[in-house]
């Protein structure tokens, strides 16, 4: 089934909890660098000194925090961790841990006066995940960069039948980053037969069973 995702809480900046230079020697903080001189910095911060599990992520520009992220766990070692620069903003994208489903992409914007703003959280596919093009590719040739794709769906008892698998892809395109409507209905149809706009069952759930497509 389609993981149910919770965007991250309003945060504070700068808002230090306890511990929060404490020392985990089983990670790496992350770096990526924008260019010769700025570079954005991921680290965990800690609120409970007995337990590791416990942490924020905090992203900081050129050494100072302008993020507190209280949902999502990164993947330090991620290749898909990147920044990308367009019309005067700094677009990110982290990895996210999303078991027991496929990972996930988390993208923010970051102003030139500091700003970040949270866009969206989009699974995606690759060789090792699903299948499918990989993210940060011109998945449908228009020129642009798109990133997405389907997660894990259960498998019906009825063999002719299956639960309605919704694609989801962003398109990266002057300095934003927007669900791609179209690529994702012409996903949805080559993957499910259909394209259901609606595709929550009578209870409220995803997804809705349909028949079976040809292949």
């Amino acid at each position: 089934m389609e993981q149910q995702k919770v965007p991250p809480t309003a945060s504070v900046i700068n808002n230090k909890l306890p511990n929060s230079n404490k020392i985990d020697i089983v990670y790496n903080p992350l770096t990526i660098k924008i260019d010769g001189t700025d570079s954005i910095r991921i680290k965990r911060v800690y609120f409970d000194s007995k337990d590791y599990d416990r942490y924020h992520e905090a992203i900081f520009l050129n050494g100072k925090q302008i993020y507190l992220d209280t949902t999502h766990y990164f993947i330090y070692e991620s290749k898909y961790n990147r920044v990308i620069k367009s019309k005067g903003k700094l677009l990110l994208f982290l990895e996210n841990d999303g078991s027991p489903n496929f990972n996930y992409i988390t993208a923010y914007s970051i102003t030139k006066d500091n700003k970040v703003t949270f866009i969206a959280d989009c699974v995606y596919n690759d060789k090792n995940q699903g299948g499918g093009p990989a993210p940060f590719t011109d998945i449908d040739h228009d020129g642009f960069l798109e990133y997405g794709g389907f997660d894990l769906t259960e498998v019906p008892e009825h063999p002719d039948s299956i639960y309605y698998n919704p694609s989801e892809f962003y398109e990266i395109r002057n300095g934003m980053v927007k669900f791609d409507s179209l690529l994702a209905i012409k996903a949805d149809i080559k993957e499910n037969g259909i394209h259901l706009s609606n595709f929550m069952d009578n209870s409220g759930n995803c997804c809705k069973i349909i028949k079976k497509p040809k292949r």
